[in-house]
């Protein structure tokens, strides 16, 4: 049978299996797993990302060790992860998760829009950050633009940086001469 289906905001025709069909095309979304202590922002999140076409959350944990587990056990394409969690940073976690599956890409989700937790963060090797203040539409266009392999950070964060540290970021470029000015 064929059908139109849209991927990334792109219309596709393409032919589906029967299976496909019966069981959905969940094997075409990209696999996320969210890293919060707090119950309401995993769930709230879940929620939100599971009505996108082309992403899914495949797991929810509530500390490192949780979300340690969950990358070994399943292919996960991107890691959510709150700055703070009991017992460790978000910048801990980001460092513990590149070593252990370094393909999977970090979009860090904070309540601090300060520099100093955003160099860490990138540092650490992070792909993006965001704030918790942003609309769920731009949370969204965080995760898809991390996912196709960019660096994610909110015009209202990169101006608290000079255009050449941006542009080394941007680059792959985050020693420590990139954040001065």
């Amino acid at each position: 049978m064929q059908t139109l289906i849209q991927i990334h905001g792109i219309q596709r025709n393409t032919l589906m299996t029967d299976m496909e069909e019966q069981y959905g095309t969940s094997q075409m979304r990209k696999r996320i797993l969210i890293v919060d202590d707090y119950p309401v922002v995993r769930e709230g999140l879940t929620q939100f990302i599971n009505q996108q076409a082309d992403l899914v959350v495949c797991a929810e944990a509530e500390n490192a060790e949780q979300a340690l587990v969950a990358v070994e056990k399943q292919h996960v394409d991107l890691a959510i992860v709150d700055m703070l969690l009991k017992n460790t940073t978000g910048i801990q976690l980001t460092k513990s998760l590149k070593s252990k599956c370094p393909d999977v890409r970090v979009l860090i989700l904070s309540m601090s829009d300060e520099p100093h937790y955003i160099k860490h963060a990138f540092q650490a090797g992070a792909q993006g950050y965001i704030t918790k203040e942003e609309v769920a539409d731009e949370i969204i266009s965080a995760i898809r633009q991390v996912l196709d392999g960019g660096i994610y950070l909110s015009a209202h964060l990169a101006k608290k940086f000079p255009r050449r540290a941006l542009d080394r970021i941007q680059s792959g470029d985050t020693d420590d001469s990139v954040w001065e000015s």
